[in-house]
Formats: structure tokens, sequence, C-alpha cells
């Protein structure tokens, strides 16, 4: 289920209200203007997509906005972060799953731009910014939740330069349709994050098996068990035994751009909301004239504007390669989505029983926004970051 229409639409795609903040140049307002006229007339393909199970649905997304040229944009050059957000941004505010088949490949292809050699970047980049080749990115394992010094996966090298990988990953993004798994494994004897490598596994060819779980947000998600999974030490990315710096560099991030989908989320919870306040009324009176839902209604403009203006904040600050950059890509994923989850509910109770309705826009995003506040680092491992940056004096 998708909040977005699933049929194709003359409505505009919105535009990020963030681009016109301080921290984004006439470049970044061009380049939402090039993206909503995409979106737009693309509307009818995203559209039929949408109409296809999770599975089948974010293949036929991923291939067009590979098609698209999107994937290719975010990582030419160097990685412009707020030009991911602004993206993330407007998807969104208009199709949830679209803004999951963009951050997920983005999620796998990204540690490649940044981390792996050039001959690894030739042979595997390719499939997936075209969206020929699905990409997941498999950290979390069941006993290490977001602790990623507690990785057991291992890599075994039984013959120099070729790994065996044995073990399982939990709670992994396109897990029941990934071609290719950025996988964190233990190559070293060391404990913690010491002796930990990132590799690039092909899941086409074998040794790989897939358990799918059901979300309250239907999407491709499952646990993936590693048997007997041969890796080259080619498919290494970045250096062997660093593989946290991949992992930590990758999500640092991306977890900004998570607080953009937040602030998407929530800005179309706001729009949904004011549409109805305005058009309903109570015993002859527009909501929208009762002063407890105007309260409503600031308050949820308030945490919009404050969503978008921390996360463009964070966004420049690692585009710049700020001093700042680690705290606020935290604060940007806590501020962002805590505040959405607010926001979203406060459109389910403006909208009143209606809003409790399968199928309806709050109810979809109420469903939606729920799991923005877990993965790639839960509220909680966030706040943690952000105070002891606090306390030592990094931010303030």
């Amino acid at each position: 289920m998708t909040f977005g229409s699933n049929k194709a639409s003359s409505e505009e795609w919105p535009v990020s209200p963030m681009a016109h903040l301080p921290f984004f140049s006439p470049a970044h307002r061009g380049f939402i203007e090039e993206f909503r006229a995409w979106g737009e007339h693309s509307e009818p393909d995203i559209a039929h997509a949408l109409s296809q199970e999770p599975d089948e649905a974010i293949r036929r997304l991923v291939r067009l906005l590979g098609e698209g040229g999107w994937f290719a944009r975010a990582v030419d050059g160097s990685i412009d972060i707020r030009q991911i957000c602004l993206a993330r941004d407007m998807m969104a505010c208009r199709h949830d799953l679209l803004d999951y088949a963009y951050s997920i490949q983005l999620l796998a292809a990204l540690p490649i731009a940044l981390h792996a050699d050039d001959a690894l970047k030739a042979k595997c980049l390719p499939g997936l910014l075209s969206g020929e080749r699905i990409g997941a990115f498999a950290l979390t394992e069941k006993e290490s939740g977001t602790d990623i010094g507690s990785v057991m996966l291992r890599a075994d090298e039984p013959e120099p330069e070729r790994f065996t990988l044995s073990g399982r990953k939990c709670w992994i993004a396109n897990a029941t349709i990934a071609d290719d798994v950025l996988v964190l494994a233990r190559t070293g004897s060391g404990a913690g994050t010491l002796g930990l490598s990132m590799f690039i596994v092909d899941a086409t060819q074998g040794g790989v098996t897939f358990e799918p779980v059901d979300l309250i947000a239907p999407r491709p998600f499952g646990h993936l068990s590693f048997g007997t999974c041969a890796v080259d030490a080619s498919r290494i990315v970045g250096d062997r035994g660093l593989g946290i710096a991949v992992a930590i560099d990758t999500l640092e991030r991306c977890r900004i751009t998570v607080g953009a989908a937040a602030a998407g989320f929530a800005r179309r919870a706001f729009l949904d909301a004011h549409r109805h306040a305005l058009d309903s009324a109570q015993r002859s009176k527009k909501l929208s004239e009762i002063p407890a839902v105007r309260q409503i209604l600031g308050d949820m403009a308030a945490s919009v504007n404050a969503a978008q203006l921390i996360v463009g904040q964070a966004a420049n600050e690692m585009d710049q390669k700020g001093a700042r950059m680690r705290p606020l890509s935290s604060l940007a994923k806590l501020a962002a989505t805590e505040a959405a989850q607010k926001t979203v509910d406060q459109c389910v109770q403006l909208n009143g029983a209606n809003g409790l309705v399968a199928g309806t826009v709050p109810e979809a995003l109420y469903r939606a926004i729920r799991s923005l506040r877990i993965y790639e680092g839960a509220s909680e491992v966030q706040a943690a970051i952000w105070s002891d940056a606090v306390v030592s004096g990094q931010v303030l």
C-alpha cells in the first residue's frame, strides 16, 4: 500500500520547500524542477508499478529511476547529500514506495562509489545505477541489533584471497529481491569493531537464501542466510579489516536523508490535514474555524518547518565536511523522524474515524512513518550520539 495514487494523475508533484533554505544553491533549485518534471512525466509508469505486489513494484521502480539517471546523478563526482535529501523529501511526500526504492538502492551504491577501488566500481556500480540489479545493505544481526561491533557473521579464508561467508543477517531491506548485497562480516579474530570487512556478495550465484518478513507497511524485506557463500577478496569494499569505517561513513550520510524522507511524510500529513480542515464542517462550522484545530495545524506546520531546517543544516554540514557533520547527522534523523511521527498522528486525529480506515492517506502514512524511527540507527541511539556531542562541547 502506498499513500500516493495507484492511478496516473495530473496532480502536480510537490516541490520541496527545503530548496529555498539558505543551505541550498540555485543548482539545487534547478534539480528539483528537473526531478518534478520527470516525476510528472513518469506518473503513469509509477502508477503501474505501484499496482503490483511489493517485490515486483520495487523492481520496476528501481529500473524506472535507473533509466531516468537518478542513481547515477546521486553518485556522480562528489556525493551531494543535499541533492539526495531534496529527492527523498519530494518522493516521500508523493509516493512512499518510490522513496523506498530510491533510498535502499543508494544505500547499496554509495559505499561502492565512495570506498571501492576502480576495478570493483567498474564491475558492480553500472548494474546498480542503471537499475538492472537490485541492491541491499546487510549489517544487522538479531543478536547485535544496532551494535555493529557485535557482528558475528564470519568470513573465513580457506584459501588465499577466497572467503566463505557463514551466518545470518536480519531485518534487511530488499532481502527478497536483491542481486548484490553489501555484507559486513568478521574476517579477523579481533573483538568489537576490529577485523570487520565489507563484501559485495552476488546473491544470484548461490549460497544465499532469504526468509520474507511481513511489515505493517509492505516492503521487500526479510532475513538473509549465508551458507556455502564463496566471495573473492577482490569484492571487499575499502580495506580488509576496516569495514566498520565503510559502514559508519555510509550510515552518517544516509541517516540525514532519512530525516529528509521524514520531513516529506510530515509535509504530506500536514497537507492532508489542512485540506480536510478546510473542506470539512462540524455543526455548520468548518473545522479550520475551531481554535483547537487551528492550533494543531499551526503546531504541525511548525514541526515540518523545523524538520526541514535541521535536515538542511545537517546535509550542508556533511557536504562541506564541517566539524559538526557527525552529530548533526544524528540530530537530523532524530528530530525529523520524531517530529514526523507526531505530525502524522495529528493528521490521523484531525481526520477522526476516517483516519483509521485502511487505504486512506492518514492510515497509510501512519504505517509508513513508524519504521523511520528504528532503521539506520534507532532514535535512542541518535539521542545518545547527540547528547555526547553536546556534553563534550562539539556542537554549541
